[in-house]
């Protein structure tokens, strides 16, 4: 050490970079201590001057060359800055981006500086676990509350019972308190204000720096509907997310981008989103339908609940209708103001706790999980809804560890009912083709026997020249037998909910031999494949979907 006021505080090993640093301290221009990083090679008075006044040192405590010689020769302690966040050293050391735990190690290890999507500097660890604890108290009284804060302790579990990374995704409409959730179980990790948590407005790069930066963790990101570009294109960005983020790894880049030419990173995380519709709808309005791989990785899971308005589906039994709505105002306000200054703690004393015990702690969620999809277990259930079930029984399992780490201030108890009602929410989420497809049958066999299909047998020939208004006509086929339905296209397309839907039930009538038309049926997203430009009976040509139904409107029915 030194008495001209420079000091060397830390010889510092970068992991990621692979390098050795010098940390030297300095008085600053704004008479508070500045720090600069120094490289080990740089050693003289002049080069550690350059480093120290570029970090807005003092220009009067570098002046002295001795006195920098004596502070570059002088002995510090000796740091390691670790790669990455999360578990390392055989899952004994956990990283996070305030802590390392356990604190007491032979070589110290401090957090990287890793760029974190969405204002990552907010993360702070402030106040007191008990006063915490007696905020978030109020998660007894919601489903999404409670399931938000699972997810919490359940992230860093991924790596320990070696599962993939995977998203929720809470919806509803607009102001209900999706966000509110986020911020409560993000403020476990440290954020203090919903406008800090992470959005999809970022670039495919910044979102996989996000899974980096959140390896083993919680990642909040909030309203689906900021993502970048259009809303109609929405889809495209949240599916591009969801495979990036739930697949773990980072771009595999050539080496001149990592100077050593080492593999891509790789990272477990859970997602939680939210939105004002379900990710099946987003992708719905894009005119496709997800993949199962999708939507066992992309869960969406419903907010409101039992004819609730927010997200309080479980309000004390005692308050009335108006009651309830300033209640519900008070809690939502009384956390805003109060977590900004409690937060960050609850999530490093559950890791202090989770390290002592490790393959116990483990030994135990997998048992917990395992019991969790037996009492789910049906021979029905498709691959997706089994995996679903998995997660939320990893979800259930870390409740109940953080309950027992003195945490989560719930009873075990009250746990599981609310994580098996969100488990059950979220599989009746899950798309039924072959439901959707009957009920579009029978709709479309509505339509054809409603009145706005025009039966040219029982109508005059001044009457079919003023068809302009009707959705479509039908007349036999006197040479075939059976009967002739054609429709406007585009009348034809907004029976349905979605394009999707469309799209299917003229595939199934393509498929049934029912649907008359002139080209080769394509995969790409328009439906004009299986239009035909037909003489309405008032001399128009107008594109139609032309059906052909040789028994009549019960061939629908097969």
């Amino acid at each position: 050490m030194t008495t001209s006021g420079v000091r060397k505080i830390q010889q510092l090993y970068d992991e990621r970079a692979r390098v050795w640093v010098d940390i030297y301290e300095a008085p600053g221009i704004e008479e508070k201590p500045i720090q600069a990083e120094v490289p080990r090679e740089d050693q003289s008075p002049n080069a550690v001057r350059r480093h120290l006044l570029r970090k807005g040192a003092q220009l009067a405590s570098v002046e002295d060359p001795q006195a920098l010689a004596a502070a570059i020769a002088a002995e510090a302690p000796v740091l390691r800055r670790a790669a990455h966040m999360g578990w390392r050293d055989d899952d004994d050391t956990f990283v996070s981006h305030r802590f390392v735990s356990p604190a007491e190690m032979d070589v110290s290890i401090i957090p990287p500086e890793c760029p974190m999507v969405g204002a990552a500097g907010q993360l702070q660890i402030r106040g007191t676990l008990e006063i915490w604890q007696g905020l978030v108290a109020v998660s007894q009284y919601s489903t999404t509350l409670v399931v938000a804060l699972c997810a919490v302790f359940a992230a860093p579990l991924l790596a320990l019972l070696r599962r993939p990374s995977f998203a929720l995704v809470f919806f509803g409409p607009s102001r209900i308190g999706k966000s509110f959730a986020q911020l409560v179980a993000g403020s476990a990790l440290g954020f203090g204000r919903e406008e800090d948590l992470p959005s999809l407005n970022a670039t495919p790069a910044g979102l996989l720096a996000a899974g980096l930066g959140f390896n083993d963790h919680m990642l909040p990101i909030n309203e689906i509907g900021t993502a970048r570009g259009p809303k109609s294109e929405v889809y495209v960005t949240l599916r591009d997310s969801t495979y990036s983020l739930m697949n773990g790894q980072d771009t595999i880049r050539h080496p001149s981008w990592t100077g050593d030419g080492e593999a891509p990173s790789t990272f477990r995380v859970i997602c939680l989103l939210s939105s004002e519709i379900s990710p099946d709808a987003w992708a719905a309005r894009n005119g496709e339908t997800r993949d199962d791989g999708e939507m066992a990785r992309l869960i969406g899971v419903p907010v409101l609940n039992a004819g609730s308005q927010t997200i309080f589906d479980r309000p004390p039994t005692e308050l009335t209708a108006e009651g309830l709505s300033e209640w519900e105002k008070g809690q939502f306000q009384r956390l805003r103001q109060s977590l900004p200054e409690n937060r960050g703690i609850a999530f490093r004393e559950f890791i202090d706790w989770l390290v002592i015990d490790v393959e116990k702690n483990v030994a135990l969620t997998r048992s917990r999980v395992a019991s969790f999809e037996a009492h789910f277990a049906d021979a029905s259930m498709t691959a997706v809804g089994r995996d679903i079930v998995a997660k939320f029984g990893i979800l259930w399992a870390a409740g109940i560890l953080a309950v027992d780490a003195g945490i989560l201030p719930l009873g075990r108890r009250a746990i599981g009912p609310v994580i098996i009602q969100a488990c059950r929410a979220a599989l009746a989420e899950l798309p039924d083709p072959q439901n959707e497809l009957r009920a579009d049958r029978t709709a479309l066999k509505e339509h054809l026997a409603g009145r706005t299909i025009i039966d040219l047998e029982a109508c005059s020939r001044k009457e079919q020249r003023l068809m302009r208004d009707a959705d479509g006509f039908h007349r036999p086929r006197r040479e075939s037998g059976g009967e002739e339905y054609v429709v406007r296209a585009q009348e034809f397309s907004a029976w349905f909910g979605t394009p999707v839907r469309v799209r299917r039930l003229l595939e199934w009538l393509d498929d049934e031999g029912l649907l008359d038309h002139g080209r080769d049926r394509t995969t790409k997203r328009s439906n004009e494949w299986a239009q035909k430009q037909v003489t309405w009976p008032d001399d128009t040509r107008v594109r139609s979907i032309s059906l052909y139904l040789p028994g009549g409107l019960s061939d629908l029915d097969r």
